[in-house]
Formats: structure tokens, C-alpha cells, sequence
């Protein structure tokens, strides 16, 4: 497949992503307690038709205004830019299990600093930690003081 046809298959792929996205968080998600509240469901769904309306986009220009021009020369992806993609998927990924077995007080600062370390190779260990613990510390405190809302505890914890 030519790179500069990529987009013709990419904006199918998201369409189809995002059916199986709102697929999945109307089957998996509850609806709203009550008449009129927007529910748990509201912004997943939000997010599905989003992703819809961007993989429609990037289908319809790559069918038409793709027409009588000659192809743009794309550049190749770097093994740096693929390791970079594939560490953060990886990362997510971890982030999500630790958040279910440590919680957010653990996982969040271990995240945000394999992030800082290992993915963005930041190597002053002062600079790293000072900023995994304040950005867990300030997310603690919009979150769990200002806003009330319940952070993972872990079941590790419980």
C-alpha cells in the first residue's frame, strides 16, 4: 500500500472503530438514572460520534478532493516515532491495570514518571519526581477534594 493512499483506508478503519466504540458503551455503560440527566453514557457517546465524524471527514476528502492531483510525498515514519507510538499504548495500557490493582495515588506517579523517564528520556531525576508528585497531588485535590469524586482505590488496597 502507497503512503499516500493510507487515508483511504484509514477513514473506513475510524468509522468502523467508532461503531464498535458506541457499540460497546451502549451495551457496557448504564443510562441516566433519571429523565433528562445526561448519565454515565453522555460523554462516551459524545466521544463515538466524534470519532465517526472524523473518520467520515477523512473518507470523504480522501475520495474527493484526492481527483486530479498528483500525490503528496509523505514522509516514512521513524523507528523512534513507532517505539514512541507503541510505549505510550504500552504505558496506557499498564495505567490502566495499576489503576485497578494499586489505585490512583500509586499508579499515577509511577505512570507520569515512566512517562517522563522512558518515553520523553527526561533524565533529571529531581524535575521527574517533583512533577509525577504534584501533577497525582493536584489531580487528588480537583478531583477527590474540590469535585467529590470518588478516585480508584486499588484492590490491592481494599
Amino acid at each position: 500500500m502507497r503512503l499516500d493512499r493510507v487515508d483511504r483506508w484509514l477513514g473506513p478503519g475510524l468509522l468502523l472503530l467508532a461503531f464498535v466504540w458506541l457499540w460497546l458503551v451502549y451495551t457496557y455503560i448504564p443510562d441516566a438514572r433519571n429523565e433528562g440527566e445526561p448519565g454515565p453514557r453522555a460523554f462516551p457517546v459524545l466521544l463515538g460520534f466524534a470519532l465517526a465524524g472524523l473518520g467520515a471527514l477523512v473518507t470523504l476528502s480522501a475520495f474527493v478532493t484526492g481527483k486530479g492531483k498528483a500525490p503528496e510525498q509523505t514522509e516514512r515514519v521513524s523507528r523512534r516515532e513507532a517505539a514512541v507510538v507503541f510505549a505510550t499504548f504500552g504505558l496506557l495500557m499498564l495505567y490502566g491495570l495499576m489503576l485497578d490493582k494499586a489505585g490512583f495515588l500509586i499508579a499515577t506517579p509511577i505512570a507520569v514518571t515512566l512517562t517522563m523517564f522512558g518515553i520523553l528520556r527526561m533524565r533529571n531525576w529531581i524535575l521527574v519526581l517533583t512533577l509525577a508528585g504534584g501533577l497525582t497531588a493536584g489531580c487528588w485535590f480537583f478531583f477527590a477534594v474540590l469535585l467529590k469524586t470518588p478516585l480508584p482505590h486499588g484492590a490491592w488496597l481494599m
